[in-house]
């Protein structure tokens, strides 16, 4: 790697995960792209997670531990503020997931080569905390901006924050998403078609839920923020927006709530995806906090999983 290639800062926000956070560190010293320096932003309540850091004793780690617990979207804006000055891209990575060797060497590539995006991100395989292999996401070219996200696994130009004053919206309102649509409304964006990263979303077997649900109030402030942009998009955005919302009312347990929007989701724009979403709310709502239900979904909409 040449001294012109550009610095990249990977923020990782942690929470009392010292033993996921070491295998999330070692991935991304594993990298064939070695300019960059990994911000950690601590919210634990113990000392356990500076150990992991300080064992590294690597001085390309920025440990920063935060006084009081804050959030997701609070962590990351704060890594971005304490990256370094020097970096171009900054680059987001949860504490419970890793890169592949070649994810750092393969995104900046891209992001130098296409001046025009602002943001790439590469295939995840999906795996169980067991680490069983469950699937695949994929690269769409025909995704819209208000259905897309920037979360882990996404690599962004700084500037986006430092010069367009673009920042995650800390009240946490479905944060990913949230900031998707406000950063790529009018900028362009990348897949890039191959796995580089391993994704861990689902509950070691016998756990309740397959991701954590959100407070009430977040899905409702994403509701009350977004719903005009949506409606005023058209009948296929207001669908998605009714069947995020959904989703996310049904892991709360938030039953009719749930059923409501998928509902509204189906009517709005009659998509095979939100009957079924909606068929199952109705007979078997409980799925919405099991891995099954996106293992179908992968099954019947994707051809794999």
């Amino acid at each position: 790697m040449t001294n012109s290639a550009p610095k990249v800062s990977i923020v990782i926000p942690t929470y009392n995960r010292p033993g996921l956070l070491t295998r999330a560190i070692q991935s991304v010293l594993n990298q064939t792209y070695q300019n960059f320096e990994i911000v950690v932003v601590d919210d634990s309540l113990d000392n356990e997670t500076e150990k992991v850091v300080k064992n590294f004793n690597e001085n390309r780690i920025k440990y920063i531990r935060n006084e009081t617990k804050t959030n997701l979207p609070m962590a990351r804006n704060k890594g971005v503020r304490e990256s370094g000055q020097d970096s171009k891209y900054i680059a987001f990575l949860d504490d419970d997931d890793i890169w592949l060797p070649q994810f750092l060497e393969k995104t900046v590539t891209e992001l130098e080569e296409k001046k025009d995006l602002v943001m790439v991100f590469p295939l995840m395989e999906l795996r169980s905390k067991d680490n069983k292999k469950i699937g695949k996401t994929q690269c769409n070219p025909k995704t819209n901006f208000w259905e897309q996200i920037i979360g882990t696994g996404c690599v962004i130009r700084k500037e986006i924050f430092t010069k367009e004053n673009f920042w995650y919206d800390e009240r946490k309102f479905i944060d990913d998403l949230d900031f998707g649509v406000r950063v790529l409304k009018n900028h362009k964006w990348e897949c890039i078609p191959e796995v580089l990263m391993v994704y861990y979303p689902y509950p070691l077997p016998g756990e309740v839920s397959a991701s954590s649900a959100l407070p009430i109030k977040e899905i409702e402030g994403f509701y009350e923020k977004h719903y005009l942009t949506y409606s005023r998009l058209g009948k296929k955005a207001l669908g998605f927006f009714y069947f995020k919302v959904g989703r996310e009312f049904l892991k709360t347990g938030e039953i009719k709530k749930g059923r409501s929007n998928l509902l509204k989701a189906f009517l709005t724009y009659p998509h095979p995806r939100h009957l079924l979403y909606f068929l199952v709310s109705l007979f078997f709502p409980s799925l919405f906090q099991s891995i099954r239900l996106r293992i179908l979904k992968y099954k019947i909409f994707q051809g794999q999983i």
